[in-house]
């Protein structure tokens, strides 16, 4: 079972083997470097150690905040974390002074005073410390220290090394299945059912309206979406549109996020709702009229439907 403190003090592992990061996404290129953190600490009879940092830097730092969107919530990381075997999580809060910690001091102070670490593996690009540190810098501070080091990476897919900042292009533009590539997994929104216009009932596809938990978290790109919903403990096939009502609505139409749910009657209110993205069918399209719209979400049905079976998502709709 993995222990998770946001606190470092008193922290106790035995031969600490860690490695640290923001962990963003937690994708294939952070899940191959775990893996070589957990069959080190099983070889020098330790336990396996990741330290990660909440909020993100870029909040605290001031650095165009706004504009930042996450792949993972904290809660999300934690557990995709948790899933990979990591014996001890250690979420250490980000702080202004904090940022300003060289990387000897932080060496000093957390790494070799509060954990006891016995070897640190760092990702290929890994940076930290105010200013950075080298290569042999660091290999130096191991020495200093007497704990060992590893560099690990980089990691290649089909060519291209995964990134948070390459999965975030991705699905910034729309295209989900490529992203699940990198990631490992669908990728995922988790909200709460609210109140909408009804106005997909009058349609003939009533629709969940989703309220994310977090507005940090990244929202793909307008469209509609082939999807996997979770919701009361179930799998639901689904259609799931991003953006605003331009044929309703107009232009300048408020954003939002809808799903209609394959074989689902009831009506849901402030149910957690979770939606995995599968593949974006088309781009928001503002029709000439109501029975246009109409007519395109019958082609939609239809050709979402055939993604889920063809991936294999939902065996019968």
């Amino acid at each position: 079972m993995v222990k998770i403190k946001s606190d470092i003090e008193g922290f106790q592992a035995t031969r600490p083997v860690l490695t640290m990061g923001m962990f963003d996404g937690v994708h294939k290129g952070h899940l191959a470097l775990l893996t070589s953190l957990i069959q080190k600490a099983k070889q020098i009879n330790g336990e396996s150690v990741v330290l990660t940092f909440w909020p993100h830097p870029r909040i605290v730092l001031s650095q165009e905040p706004e504009k930042l969107r996450l792949l993972t919530t904290l809660e999300e990381k934690t557990r995709l974390l948790s899933e990979a075997g990591i014996d001890h999580i250690i979420i250490l809060p980000f702080t202004k002074e904090f940022s300003a910690l060289s990387a000897q001091e932080f060496i000093q102070k957390y790494l070799a005073g509060k954990i006891g670490i016995s070897h640190l593996i760092a990702g290929y690009n890994h940076r930290f410390g105010h200013g950075g540190i080298s290569r042999p810098e660091l290999e130096k501070l191991a020495e200093q220290h007497h704990f060992g080091l590893d560099f690990y990476g980089p990691v290649t897919i089909g060519g291209v090394k995964p990134s948070s900042t390459t999965i975030r292009r991705y699905i910034s533009d729309g295209d989900v299945w490529e992203a699940s590539g990198f990631l490992g997994r669908f990728y995922s929104i988790k909200g709460r059912i609210v109140g909408g216009k009804r106005l997909g009932r009058k349609l003939g596809y009533p629709t969940a309206n989703i309220r994310m938990d977090e507005s940090i978290k990244l929202i793909p790109h307008d469209g509609v979406y082939a999807c996997k919903v979770h919701l009361l403990g179930k799998n639901y096939g689904g259609m799931l549109n991003v953006g605003g009502r331009p044929t309703i609505d107009g232009d300048n139409s408020e954003k939002s996020m809808e799903v209609h749910i394959f074989n689902f009657h009831r009506e849901v209110y402030a149910e957690e709702i979770r939606v995995e993205f599968i593949m974006r069918t088309r781009p928001e399209i503002k029709f000439s009229n109501i029975d246009a719209l109409k007519e395109r979400l019958r082609k939609d049905e239809e050709e979402v439907n055939a993604i889920l079976r063809e991936k294999g998502i939902i065996r019968s709709l």
